[in-house]
């Protein structure tokens, strides 16, 4: 998805001509524009939280339609006068996952003025695009968001679009963030490499098949030290290509957005004719409920690891201009193989982090100030094993959870077992098992798990309220146009509800951005971008109606929070 796909006003009108016309034009050639599904993730809003009292409503129940109710879980306050809580509060830091604790946050989706569609719609240099990576930790921020210090990402990918180029650049460097040089690959389908040394073309070669192309790249990939994750996977140029080999799946592609839907049944059978291809995984993703392209690829995931494909979640913000970056942000654990033990912080460096994900252990926020999520899995001989990893076998497990930044919302164990593939298709079985209130900034909590015969798998949720005081009159509309799904271009619809929320006289003359006049309800220019078409960070009480949560096709009172990494059980 891509929001940043529009370009932003010159006068309140004509922006508003030239954002539609943007958004228009992203229907175009599908191998130059990265098609809707990378736009609305591109132009994701930045993370740029004002303190929640500011930003969001009292209760949920005052910000979502009345269905809220028969669609999301029981609110905290209904265990009040029962037992004790299932997650109980803890004393402690509640942004725990934090590099000195082994926690590396980024975004691995991430576009400079080397990809051509960026360039056109306004973006920036790679040097620019790096401040503005690091922008969480500027001074305006932070002075204005002291409650939010502490939030900088540590590395970031440059993934501009079947190129290489940015690696020669001589701004290929930062004192502090791990920079991890990868592309874009791909024309009708798209995947992410991080750590290549040079590109890797999605053209087939000597007379290869396109499904060949593929599965001959991800081992071009493996074969630099490099990692392939398919993106925004059940989106208009959906991954339908069976590529067993691939090393981690995109599930969170810009904001939540449930209103932005997945391609359709007949869109995938269209796809499938075309292209001759088709996995087992797509149609069970696609068929599901109407809770939004990104709901879609978490069955798509799911669905590998239904058929034993056990390979972790990323996200990313696709950022291609006007919005900052890690919307979403992606946590990476220190890797626990030898030779990094002694590495920290930025020595961590670029094969830290691919082995981070190599290992499995990473989950998802909904930005770099979001919600945060530890698992941990214990057998019956004490032994604990780490978020996303594989476990002996069927059998019972104690799983310890942590939760953070998430008070007034739910966390969430979702599992399924393993099955055999059925014609061909396999259709994943999830499951809520375990459903509790986020009761306080930092809780914990163990929950009993019993693996079946057949084997399975468990993965983790995080919901947070979709506001947390009254919505103003510009949330409110928001609110009204994210509660349904799209329709005809979402990122028309999208644009439209974010057009008034932008200061129109900083388009021309970035210089004058003016932190002391940020407000909560509007987006919030950021001084280190000074070329014409400004960056903007977003505050928490927008970026969360941004992520409005959908279940079984209505919207919750909820707005999507985090997402883990999985733990599988082979029988």
């Amino acid at each position: 998805m891509r929001f940043q796909h529009w370009r932003p006003r010159f006068q309140t009108g004509a922006l508003a001509c030239v954002l539609l016309c943007a958004a228009a034009a992203c229907g175009g050639d599908e191998t130059d524009t990265d098609t809707a599904a990378d736009t609305v993730s591109d132009s994701a809003p930045d993370s740029a939280p004002d303190s929640a009292s500011d930003t969001a409503p009292d209760s949920a129940s005052d910000t979502a339609p009345d269905s809220a109710s028969d669609t999301a879980p029981d609110s905290a306050s209904d265990t009040d006068a029962g037992p004790p809580p299932v997650l109980a509060p803890v004393a402690g830091e509640p942004n725990f996952a934090v590099a000195q604790s082994g926690w590396y946050r980024g975004d691995l989706h991430y576009h400079t003025n080397y990809s051509e569609d960026a360039k056109k719609q306004g973006g920036d240099d790679l040097d620019v695009c790096l401040e503005i990576a690091d922008a969480f930790r500027h001074p305006d921020y932070t002075s204005r968001h002291p409650e939010l210090a502490g939030n900088g990402l540590d590395f970031i990918a440059i993934t501009d679009h079947r190129t290489d180029a940015a690696l020669s650049d001589p701004d290929f460097t930062h004192d502090h963030l791990i920079i991890l040089p990868g592309e874009e690959y791909g024309g009708t389908g798209h995947a992410g490499i991080w750590g290549l040394d040079h590109h890797i073309t999605q053209d087939p070669i000597a007379g290869e098949t396109p499904a060949q192309r593929h599965l001959d790249a991800i081992a071009e990939a493996h074969a630099q030290g490099a990692l392939f994750s398919p993106n925004h996977p059940t989106q208009d140029n959906s991954w339908v290509w069976d590529t067993p080999d691939i090393d981690a799946i995109e599930v969170w592609n810009g904001p939540w957005t449930g209103f932005y839907q997945s391609a359709t049944v007949a869109q995938i059978e269209e796809r499938i004719a075309s292209t001759g291809a088709e996995n087992p995984y797509i149609r069970a993703a696609v068929t599901g409920p109407a809770d939004g392209a990104n709901a879609s690829a978490v069955r798509f995931w799911q669905a590998h690891l239904t058929a034993g494909v056990h390979v972790p979640i990323v996200g990313g913000s696709d950022r291609h201009m006007l919005l900052s970056a890690a919307l979403p942000a992606t946590y990476v654990q220190k890797p626990e193989a030898e030779a990094f033990a002694a590495l920290d912080g930025p020595a961590l460096g670029v094969e830290g982090i691919l082995q981070g994900i190599r290992e499995g252990s990473t989950f998802v926020s909904r930005s770099p100030v979001g919600p945060q999520m530890v698992l941990e899995a214990e057998d019956g001989d004490g032994k604990r094993y780490r978020m996303g990893a594989e476990l002996p076998g069927p059998g019972s497990y104690r799983v310890h959870i942590r939760v953070s930044r998430a008070e007034g919302g739910r966390a969430r164990l979702i599992a399924g077992p393993l099955r055999a593939a059925v014609d061909g298709r396999v259709t994943p079985e999830p499951a809520v098992v375990f459903d509790e209130p986020v009761t306080a900034p930092l809780v914990e909590g163990s929950f009993e798990w019993q693996v079946p015969a057949e084997g399975g798998w468990l993965h983790g949720v995080v919901l947070e309220q979709l506001a947390v005081g009254p919505l103003p009159p510009e949330g409110q509309a928001i609110l009204e146009q994210f509660s349904q799904p799209a329709e005809g271009n979402p990122l028309v619809v999208m644009g439209g509800a974010l057009l008034p929320l932008a200061d129109s006289s900083l388009v021309l003359d970035p210089s004058a951005c003016d932190p002391d006049e940020w407000t909560p309800w509007m987006l919030q220019c950021m001084t280190v971008d000074v070329t014409p078409l400004p960056t903007f960070y977003v505050p928490d009480g927008i970026e969360r109606l941004l992520n409005i949560y959908f279940e079984d096709g209505a919207v919750t009172e909820y707005s999507m929070g985090a997402i883990t990494s999985a733990f599988l059980a082979r029988p």
